[in-house]
């Protein structure tokens, strides 16, 4: 993390130049991000059955259209078009191509920053050479492809001298992904307390405790305070765009965007201004067309990396995934491939007719080609089955794991207290109490530990981990026994400070009472005395 220094005399300038230049920026991008929707481009076929839609539904208003009836009537007309007619189809799904294509570019530079410098492992020099000059074209509007072209010459001619600077950024930039992977959002509080740790080191003093910081934050003013906000959510919104292309990279499942509504719930139960879900749509509910257009920009942005992320993970699936069989058909079809029909029909409609009116016997031939493949691909699917296809879960602590096993007992305990009076009074378990064994949660959280790092390599060189299964049933035996050695040990503690307490209220009891008790206590003197008195 890096140190921190704030000067009065100029912090308050330079905060209002950079939320000023902050705000334009972003006003920029939304502008961009209007007309990007990241749809991919359409077939000229697809062209001619929208366009076929576009025009029944103008004759016909009311009218529901069966697209399955619609797209048999198009195949047949698609047919008997001239290619005169079809270039024009053709052209449509060029210009989309071409357009999706630079969308993905403006994506990758306004929502991912500096992810080209990143996204190969480690960046090469002229990578680095070529994004610079990407970027000064973004900004004068040019064509991406022309850019590139320039640049491959501009290289070209560059001596070692000039490159230099470029090798130097290539070392900076070789041990990123486990700074990425190690960088942690903070606080304002935290960075207080960085200060003042920092502000001791140089006078050569012991750091101050937490109950020293403590009062020294709360006698800030607010400006103060704000600053440090200010200065926690720049680093926090690094942090997130480092965490963007570390998942892009390593091909972490993208978690799916908040919409225009969750967004703004988000920003009021931030600022403590809603306290139920109900109070946040009644006011979502009185904001304006402009004031929701702000929360609609901002969620569209969102939908816009989510695509871009679920894009590159889905390739990265198809490398991994096994291939789907090919049928019988498919089968025949490879043969035949190369192989133009005299009469000089199409291909595919020749070959399939071909193959339809082929003997049984024939046919056989790839039907038995076809089931050789399904069963290859079946044992391939059986090796994905303990493979999963997301970040590993993080390690968990032994305190953590106590607080697991403890929780239920001290809620059959005590149903009415509150979980945070629980969480306190285990916290205190936990540190004195000297028959908790910390020994056997430590050394499970270590064992967790050493399952992460394993997996996270695996993820991180393949796409995938494979799941952790306990092949030994003696040490799952021999961990439920020592688990409930542990639950027995804390009944028995609870039921003798149970008894203790009893003790204690009657010896207290017998101590205020003045007069002691002179009626008999054994009920089997009490039974001889009636018995005689009845024989009387």
């Amino acid at each position: 993390m890096t140190s921190i220094s704030f000067k009065k005399s100029k912090s308050k300038s330079k905060s209002k130049n950079t939320k000023d230049n902050q705000f334009d920026i972003d006003e920029k991008i939304d502008e961009i991000m209007k007309n990007i929707t990241l749809k991919r481009p359409r077939n000229p076929f697809t062209q001619f059955i929208l366009n076929e839609v576009d025009q029944l539904k103008s004759k016909n208003k009311n009218k529901k259209i069966n697209i399955q009836d619609l797209s048999a009537q198009c195949s047949e007309k698609w047919k008997k078009l001239k290619d005169e007619e079809k270039k024009k189809y053709s052209k449509l799904f060029e210009d989309e191509k071409v357009k999706f294509k630079a969308d993905i570019e403006l994506v990758r530079h306004y929502l991912f920053k500096d992810f080209n410098d990143r996204v190969h492992r480690p960046p090469t020099a002229y990578r680095i050479f070529l994004n610079e000059k990407l970027r000064e074209g973004f900004d004068q509007g040019s064509d991406p492809k022309e850019i590139k072209k320039e640049a491959s010459s501009q290289w070209s001619k560059m001596s070692e001298e000039e490159k230099k600077i470029y090798y130097e950024k290539k070392k900076e930039n070789d041990n990123w992904f486990l700074k990425a992977d190690k960088i942690k959002k903070v606080s304002p509080i935290s960075l207080f307390i960085q200060k003042k740790i920092q502000e001791a080191k140089e006078k050569f003093q012991e750091p101050p405790s937490l109950k020293e910081i403590a009062p020294a934050w709360k006698k800030l003013s607010k400006n103060e305070k704000k600053s440090y906000e200010r200065y926690a959510q720049e680093l926090n919104d690094e942090k997130t765009k480092l965490q963007d292309i570390y998942d892009i990279v390593h091909g972490v499942k993208p978690k799916k965007p908040a919409g225009a509504f969750r967004v703004f719930l988000q920003e009021k139960a931030k600022n403590n201004e809603i306290k139920a879900l109900n109070e946040g749509y009644e006011m979502w509910k009185r904001l304006s067309d402009d004031q929701k257009e702000e929360y609609l920009i901002k969620s569209h942005r969102c939908q816009l990396a989510y695509k871009y992320k679920k894009m590159i993970y889905n390739k990265k699936l198809k490398k991994i995934f096994p291939r789907k069989p090919m049928g019988a058909l498919q089968q025949y079809l490879k043969e035949k491939k190369g192989q133009k029909p005299a009469n000089g029909e199409n291909w595919l409609i020749y070959w399939r007719t071909v193959f339809t009116n082929l003997s049984k016997e024939k046919k056989k031939k790839y039907e038995e080609k076809a089931e050789k493949a399904k069963e290859h691909y079946d044992k391939e699917m059986l090796k994905f089955q303990d493979k999963v296809f997301d970040m590993p879960k993080k390690p968990i602590s032994g305190f953590a794991l106590y607080v697991s096993d403890r929780m239920p007992d001290i809620k059959e305990e005590k149903p009415d207290v509150p979980l945070t009076e629980l969480m306190r009074q285990i916290a205190i378990e936990w540190q004195t109490e000297k028959n908790v064994d910390k020994n056997y949660y430590n050394k499970k959280a270590e064992k967790d530990k050493k399952r992460f790092k394993k997996q996270l390599k695996e993820f991180q060189k393949f796409g995938y981990y494979t799941k952790t299964k306990e092949s030994n049933e003696e040490e799952v035996y021999e961990e439920e026994e020592e688990k409930n050695k542990n639950s027995q040990k804390r009944k028995s503690n609870s039921k003798a400070s149970s008894q203790k307490t009893k003790k204690n209220k009657a010896s207290s009891k017998g101590k205020t009472q003045e007069k002691p008790r002179t009626r008999s206590t054994n009920k089997k003197s009490q039974r001889v005395g009636r018995s005689q008195k009845s024989r009387k």
